[in-house]
């Protein structure tokens, strides 16, 4: 090896040294309780330093007479994050090297000496070679590039030309174009946003780019360096730009978050900043959060990180809305068509403003900023930021009671449906819901930490009145019944109160139930409204649990839960509050299906409310699908008549359920009439539809052999197991005679993209095998050891496994819900357990929420007879509860013995 190799990688070695000597000290600064924005100073300073050795060193080669010319007539500039002078350990480098043109030669090649340097000590350089000109012109086009220049700092050479860029772009892209630059300022950040909005306490999210990040404060940044030439919290606020409370907030929250970024960076050893459930959970333990009632370590710690970034949102809006420059036609145009409403009020596009000698009067009390309120719901406007500011100014004032006449108008706004959305949200923004709605004050940045939930609890109750007022446009079930309500101030309020008992030791929903009392008697509801709204809060998840997890075709469940209801009026609000509760969990989380299932049920309801009598409409149901299933499937024997073959139709339909004839389309129920019917005896049929389009495939089970049926479903799902296969749902019909119609879901993870055909016939050869007993379960796991091998997760739902059995809710079969940590053969051990307790599935309902499965089975013994002697009942729930607490134990998650 030369000489000249070693000492390069001496001085490679070394540059990496420097560059790890700066994050331990990072780590150090940290562990010692430092604060973050000290510490990112401490590297931001320390890599300025580093630039600049490796400029020297780049400029070693040159002359003292060279050295100097090149550093009169370039520099090297800070930009970005780097300007500010507050990274984190692991951010990157942003530097613009800037050519006066004068050594433009010899400058450019020491360039590629300092990235190269950079890149040595494994940094991650953000750079440009540019001009003045070539700056000047690019932050006229490029926000981004705007915000990164108006952050620059002279690191090293011509303080002259570093002066000129400043100069110049003050002068050619704020001062000449203070309103251009401001839009496009916010428009870079609008960039981070989805939907055209900003996402809202996002529960894992972006310490940077979320609303409330760090980007928002920096917008506050850019703003304030245009508009009044200073960048810092304290200048904004000696210049009036910020109020003592908003600097003093706007530097809280970005010290808080500062820190939390620079504590993911030292942990992950590299740039990141979502802050996921799993460094939720680590930074609360390390920090020490204790639990209360009610609430987990990490909850009251994601509070705390909500309460900084809704302060800095709000502060950010706050400032750009005041500060934002607007046109003369703007101006113009909005006094043409401003015109006066309720003698104080001058509402003018999308706002409603106050003069500034009306304001202290409008202020005044909780019945004047309610009316005008109501204003802003009737005109679909919302107070102006001016105006918002001195009803928050004012809320901590306001006596704390409600008056009739306060109530009444409360009541009113809840009644209005266009625009309720924003002004719910403006008067959540002041704080004047919290008067109104005391409880609400607790709900404020609530986290719930699950995988279910996408949002806090206050932007998830916000977003269920946005979702319920979208359904006054909507075409189907729910718009129809949202529009038919009478009462929609009552529904309005039960979305506001429905999750308001959360983080409390009790279960929320009875909690909501006192809160929901305690607000009726605040508002001086009547008797029939503060029952109607207490149900409707006590019992928002009911309709849910009942249409995704039992028998709706079951008549007793109908009747006990419409006699619970009470009124069709309390129904249809009941069904819409729990769309939009599901509709505003999260992108996602409401789908076709399980609005039909809700839409189902809801009809099934009705139709006993309503005073029409459900045998006549499930028996018309019944004739409905039994005329479109013989009119779609072809007798196989020509001789058969017409008469004939209704009649063998309405036999095989007689023999199964009603949930499968009134839950699965005819279409389907036809292709599976029409398999039954070429079957022989001792045959079955096993077919497989593959999804392409969802990565799912179907696998469906067919046979009329009565010796086939014992233990089939157990079977099955032991086969799909063994074979790698997650199950995502399974639909099991039994019928009489013997005949079986069982599908099941599956993904297939063996496999990227499309599933070949050999895998399919693998499959369906297993089954067979396993069902007609040539091969058992147990071999197929010995055979295919990979199942299980590899580490599971840990859950990150804390809820505990359970099973609970339910004798009372069918006539016919007793209900077993499951509720456990999804684990791969989880559901091969259940189905096993039943088939060792003698019971018979008839009807399986598989559902899983991220990492938690709620499985529901309805079950009777072998023959037909419903459980409901008390010990057999004890007996399955303990030998359940047991097999499950061994199969948590094992080390694979193999139920096999």
């Amino acid at each position: 090896m030369s000489t000249f190799t070693t000492a390069a990688d001496d001085a490679v070695a070394l540059r990496k040294s420097r560059v790890n000597a700066i994050r331990a000290k990072a780590r150090a600064l940290f562990d010692a309780g430092t604060p973050g924005i000290h510490i990112a100073s401490s590297i931001g300073n320390a890599t300025d330093q580093l630039v600049c050795d490796f400029v020297a060193e780049a400029l070693a080669s040159h002359n003292p007479g060279e050295r100097r010319h090149i550093a009169d007539s370039a520099a090297v500039v800070a930009v970005g994050g780097t300007g500010r002078g507050d990274l984190a350990p692991y951010s990157d480098v942003d530097l613009l090297f800037l050519d006066g043109g004068a050594a433009s030669s010899n400058f450019r090649s020491a360039v590629n000496l300092v990235v190269q340097s950079c890149w040595d000590a494994k940094l991650k350089l953000g750079h440009a070679v540019r001009t003045v000109g070539e700056c000047v012109a690019m932050a006229r086009q490029d926000p981004q590039i705007a915000t990164a220049v108006l952050e620059a700092r002279l690191l090293w050479g011509s303080q002259p030309l570093f002066e000129k860029l400043r100069q110049r772009f003050q002068r050619r892209v704020v001062r000449s174009r203070l309103r251009a630059y401001v839009d496009a300022c916010i428009e870079a950040r609008s960039h981070d946003w989805t939907d055209g909005r900003p996402a809202m306490q996002e529960l894992e999210p972006n310490i940077k780019s979320s609303l409330g990040g760090l980007r928002d404060a920096h917008l506050v940044r850019w703003i304030g360096g245009g508009v009044f030439s200073v960048r810092d919290t304290d200048s904004l606020r000696l210049a009036g730009a910020l109020t003592r409370d908003e600097a003093r907030q706007l530097k809280a929250g970005y010290e808080f978050l500062t820190r939390v970024r620079i504590d993911l960076h030292l942990a992950a050893g590299q740039p990141t900043e979502i802050l996921t459930r799993d460094e939720q959970l680590r930074i609360a333990e390390d920090r020490g959060v204790a639990e209360s009632a009610g609430q987990r370590s990490v909850e009251r710690f994601m509070q705390e990180y909500f309460q900084h970034s809704s302060n800095i949102a709000q502060i950010t809006q706050r400032f750009v809305a005041r500060h934002r420059p607007r046109s003369i036609v703007a101006v113009s145009r909005s006094f043409i068509v401003a015109h006066r409403a309720d003698r104080y009020l001058r509402v003018t596009g999308n706002f409603v403003d106050v003069g500034e000698r009306d304001l202290p009067r409008v202020c005044r009390s909780l019945e004047s900023i309610l009316r005008l309120y109501k204003s802003a719901a009737l005109y679909g406007v919302v107070p102006t930021q001016r105006v918002a500011e001195a009803i928050t100014a004012a809320v901590k004032d306001l006596q704390q009671t409600p008056s009739a006449e306060a109530a009444e108008l409360f009541m009113d706004i809840l009644g209005c449906t266009r625009h309720l959305g924003p002004v719910l949200r403006s008067m959540y923004a002041t704080r004047l819901l919290d008067v109104l709605i005391p409880a609400f004050t607790h709900a404020r940045c609530l986290l719930q930490f699950n995988q279910y939930h996408h949002y806090t609890v206050d932007e998830h109750t916000l977003r269920t009145i946005e979702a319920v007022t979208s359904y006054d446009d909507d075409d189907g079930p729910i718009g129809a019944a949202y529009r038919s309500i009478r009462h929609k101030e009552l529904l309005h309020l039960a979305l506001l109160l429905h999750d308001l008992g959360k983080g409390f030791e009790e279960d929320h929903s009875d909690v909501g139930k006192v809160l929901a009392e305690e607000t009726a008697r605040r508002l001086s509801l009547t008797k029939h409204q503060t029952h109607q709204l207490a149900f409707l809060v006590h019992k928002h998840l009911e309709m849910s649990l009942l249409a995704f997890r039992r028998d709706i075709s079951d008549p007793k469940l109908l009747v006990e839960f419409g006699h619970q209801v009470g009124s069709p009026e309390t129904l249809r609000m009941l069904y819409v509050l729990t769309a939009a509760d599901i509709t505003a969990v999260g992108p996602g989380v409401w789908t076709d299906w399980k609005g039909e299932l809700l839409a189902d049920l809801y009809d099934r309801v009705l139709l006993i409310l309503s005073g029409k009598h459900f045998s006549y409409h499930e028996k018309e149901r019944m004739r409905q699908i039994k005329r479109h299933v013989a009119r779609s499937v072809v007798p196989t024997d020509d001789d058969l008549d017409a008469e004939s073959w209704q009649r063998w139709v309405d036999k095989q339909l007689a023999g199964f359920s009603a949930y499968y004839l009134t839950c699965t389309a005819p279409e389907l129920i036809a292709a599976d009439l029409d398999v039954i019917q070429n079957l022989d005896p001792d045959e079955f049929s096993v077919t497989v539809l593959n999804e392409e389009e969802t990565g799912t495939c179907e696998y469906c089970v067919i046979t009329k052999n009565p010796a086939l049926v014992p233990g089939c479903f157990h079977k099955i799902v032991g086969v799909l197991t063994a074979k790698r296969l997650e199950i995502l749902s399974a639909d099991i019909n039994t019928a009489s005679g013997g005949v079986i119609v069982d599908r099941f879901r599956v993904i297939d993870h063996d496999y990227e993209g499309s599933v070949p055909q050999l895998r399919f016939d693998e499959v369906r050869d297993a089954m067979k095998e396993v069902i007609c007993g040539t091969t058992s379960v147990e071999s197929l796991f010995q055979r295919y050891k990979r199942f299980g091998a590899e580490n599971q997760p840990e859950p990150v739902s804390d809820l505990p496994t359970r099973v609970a059995l339910d004798a009372e809710s069918s006539d016919s079969r007793t209900i077993v819900d499951v509720f456990a940590h999804d684990r791969p053969g989880l559901l091969y051990a259940i189905a096993r357990t039943l088939f060792e307790l003698n019971l018979s599935v008839d009807l399986a309902k598989i559902a899983t929420h991220f990492d938690q499965v709620v499985d529901v089975f309805y079950i009777t013994e072998l023959d037909g007879q419903k459980v409901t002697d008390g010990s057999r009942l004890q007996e399955i729930r303990e030998t359940l509860e047991q097999r499950l607490l061994e199969f948590e134990q094992q080390e694979h998650r193999v139920f096999v013995q």
